[in-house]
This record gives C-alpha cells, sequence and structure tokens, in this order.
C-alpha cells in the first residue's frame, strides 16, 4: 500500500472516530496525519474532521484548539464567507467564546 493511500486511510478513520464519538482516537489519528504525513490535512480538512466530531455528539476541543494554534480559522471563515463551504454554527459560537483579543487577531487576518 502507498504512504498516500495509507494516509487516506488514516484520515477516513479519523472521521469515522470522531463521528462515532471517540474523538481520542480520532485526534490521535489527525495528530499522527500532521506530524508524519507528505500529505498534510489543510484549513477545511481539519475543519471537516472538527465537524465529524461534533456530529459524533460532542466538538472535539483540542481539535479546536488545535486549528486555532495553527492560525486557520481566518481561512475557513474566508472560505466559508466566499461561499465554498458552510461551516455549523456551533463553530461560529465556539469562535464567538474566545477571549476578545484572540477574536481581535482573527478579525485583522481575516
Amino acid at each position: 500500500m502507498s504512504k498516500f493511500v495509507e494516509q487516506f486511510d488514516m484520515y477516513i478513520k479519523a472521521h469515522d472516530a470522531f463521528r462515532a464519538g471517540k474523538n481520542a482516537e480520532g485526534l490521535s489519528a489527525t495528530l499522527f496525519l500532521l506530524a508524519n504525513g507528505i500529505v498534510k490535512p489543510n484549513a477545511r480538512e481539519l475543519y471537516e474532521l472538527w465537524e465529524s466530531s461534533v456530529y459524533g455528539g460532542h466538538g472535539s476541543d483540542e481539535l479546536f484548539l488545535m486549528i486555532l494554534d495553527l492560525g486557520l480559522i481566518p481561512d475557513i471563515l474566508k472560505d466559508a464567507k466566499s461561499g465554498s463551504f458552510d461551516i455549523l454554527t456551533e463553530f461560529v459560537e465556539r469562535v464567538g467564546s474566545l477571549d476578545q483579543d484572540t477574536k481581535l487577531g482573527i478579525l485583522k487576518a481575516i
């Protein structure tokens, strides 16, 4: 099996784990992809993994904070604004719950 196919399989496993409510397992697969992957997940893919965790019953705080730490929230919001894809209200609420300085930094980046 090629490295790309293995990574794609890991990406699918992460989605499945998050949808099943197994956030620790999904996060483990996501971290593996970020640390070892030739193809690293982009902002939208990480958002979609977080979205899967919401569908699994509880949005992964760790994954949201990872997206925040990687500085990808502005990219997600820009893509959503342009109509590339829709974001969940839970994501907007989560961004809204951040401290004022963090929200200001996100707004400046947009």
